[in-house]
């Protein structure tokens, strides 16, 4: 938990986001979703969003999402947050801080290029959201891919679509839309979530098997600026918080042979895990307890990459992310050494010219700043198979380690 902008801004929404089983994504989708059985678990994108796409279509955008003018600010990709304990596929659109209950028309979300609508879902029925709220895929060719979380009152298509969910919440099929066309109104609770595949950026995964049965389209998530025309590209960095390079940023963070990177707990189905899809309130107001209990990740921060972030999937019962108080760099804890244990601390954000930051009001370029408040240690240990042991010591500091316990798990990639 953190008390800077992921804490108080990106925190409410990632919390409302739906946790989904394997099987529900399937039903998402159109074509296989590679839940279990043999072979590759990396997939041809065609086949996990839909084999009945265009092979012919745009290989990339021709127009953007929405009016970047209107928006505040974007969060890139990567963000580890509260149940995204293991970076975000997706980049998250902010409006200016209480834009909300706007007139029909104010914001809007538009198709970024030629396709077909593939799958619509309605929270409103499959997680009882009081307004509306969607996720929508658009299959722009066989080889890219959007996908929107979060968007309001559909329209056009989207809207037509959105009408075999009456029933059930979720519907497929397939139905034209065309670029610039708008898709969502945003103007009654602005604020969404936007991922682009891609066959060409797909990434080599140190272990993609772990995503086998869950979310299986993670080595083909690209950085959605680079799929912009230049001018749509430029206005949207320009809302990106983060300043380095890649402004859009990465979700790839695994270093072979050392700590950083995303692990999952040994023999608990990789990504998919073993807990239940329902977020529970039960550990002093912070939500707990899903699939992402059994994940772990050591990784830099999305938006200031020279701090490494210690995100745990169960810290007490919470999917917590902390700074350890030297800002250790995970990378640099290889194979084959003694265990290395270092403090947790909180963290918040800094503006850079050294200000402190409203977090209702980001800064594009803001640094993370660890706080002086040790919440206890971890304890890990790079193994010589590729795994590492990990123990998490809520209450205890560092220099209290003295060899791992019956506590201590074994995290695999």
């Amino acid at each position: 938990m953190t008390t800077d902008y992921e804490g108080a801004a990106v925190t409410s929404r990632v919390t409302s986001r739906v946790m989904r089983t394997c099987l529900q994504f399937v039903a998402l989708t159109v074509g296989i979703a590679a839940c279990g059985g043999g072979g590759s678990s990396v997939l041809p994108l065609r086949a996990i969003f839909g084999n009945d796409c265009d092979a012919n279509g745009p290989s990339t955008y021709s127009t953007g999402i929405g009016d970047a003018e209107k928006w505040s600010h974007i969060v890139p990709l990567g963000a580890m947050v509260s149940t995204h304990v293991t970076p975000g596929d997706h980049i998250y659109v902010y409006y200016p801080f209480g834009s909300k209950n706007n007139p029909k028309g104010t914001f809007t979300v538009t198709s970024p290029a030629d396709g077909v609508i593939v799958s619509v879902e309605d929270f409103r029925k499959t997680n009882q959201y009081p307004y509306p709220d969607y996720r929508v895929v658009i299959a722009h060719s066989c080889d890219l891919f959007s996908v929107f979380i979060h968007v309001g009152e559909l329209q056009g298509a989207a809207a037509e679509a959105a009408k075999g969910s009456a029933e059930t919440g979720r519907w497929s099929g397939k139905i034209t839309v065309k670029a610039g066309e708008v898709i969502a109104d945003e103007s009654q609770t602005p604020g969404y979530d936007f991922s682009t595949f891609a066959t060409n950026a797909k990434t080599e995964m140190l272990n993609p098997d772990s995503y086998r049965e869950k979310e299986n389209w993670k080595p083909y998530t690209a950085n959605p600026f680079d799929y912009f025309p230049g001018a749509v590209k430029a206005a949207y960095e320009a809302k990106s918080l983060r300043a380095a390079a890649p402004i859009g940023g990465t979700i790839f963070h695994d270093v072979a042979g050392t700590a950083q990177g995303v692990w999952f707990v040994k023999d608990t189905n990789g990504y998919r895990g073993r807990g239940d899809e329902t977020a529970s309130f039960n550990n002093h107001g912070k939500v707990a307890r899903g699939y992402w209990d059994t994940h772990l990740a050591f990784a830099p921060d999305n938006v200031d990459p020279s701090a490494f972030i210690y995100s745990i999937g169960d810290w007490e019962g919470c999917p917590c992310q902390f700074m350890s108080k030297n800002n250790l760099d995970p990378s640099t804890v290889k194979a084959g050494g003694q265990p290395t244990v270092v403090d947790l601390v909180e963290y918040q954000s800094v503006a850079p010219d050294g200000s402190k930051m409203d977090p209702m009001r980001p800064v594009k370029g803001y640094r993370l700043s660890a706080s002086g408040t040790t919440v206890g240690s971890v304890a890990f240990q790079v193994n010589s198979d590729g795994s590492m042991t990990v123990e998490k010591r809520p209450g205890k500091d560092a220099a209290s380690f003295a060899g791992f316990t019956s506590n201590a798990l074994t995290y695999v990639r």
